[in-house]
Formats: C-alpha cells, structure tokens, sequence
C-alpha cells in the first residue's frame, strides 16, 4: 500500500509534535492557587455574590431577576 498523504500535511504534523515535545518538556507552574480561588468564591457567596465593592457605586448587574428575563 502506498501512502498517498501530503508531504506538507506530513511536515505540519511533525512540527506540531515536535513543539508540543517541547512544551511537554518545561512544566508550567500553576496559574491559580486552587485553595485561595476557593477562599475567594466562598467570600464572593457570603457577601451577595461580590468580593469587593463595585467602584463608584456602580451598577454593573441587573436587580433581581432581570437578567433571566433579558434573553
């Protein structure tokens, strides 16, 4: 049987697996602490779903249930 793929296809293949090789090679530190993204929600909860104040009193959610009717 002979292989009827593209050499470009074949080329392109090679490459990706050779980059992801190399990327598979550095390890990525974590980009978010699991346990302070948890703390962090949990305070979103009690405090009505905000970790901080909106800046200048601003309005940036609908009240109640706006934003299920908004659709």
């Amino acid at each position: 049987m002979t292989d009827h793929r593209d050499p470009a296809d074949a080329r392109l293949a090679e490459l990706f697996g050779a980059w992801r090789a190399e990327i598979d090679e550095v390890p990525l530190p974590s980009l978010v602490d699991p346990v302070r993204a948890v703390d962090v929600v949990i305070e979103a909860k009690r405090n009505g779903g905000r970790v901080h104040p909106p800046p200048d009193g601003a309005c940036t959610r609908p009240p109640g249930n706006a934003r299920d009717e908004a659709v």
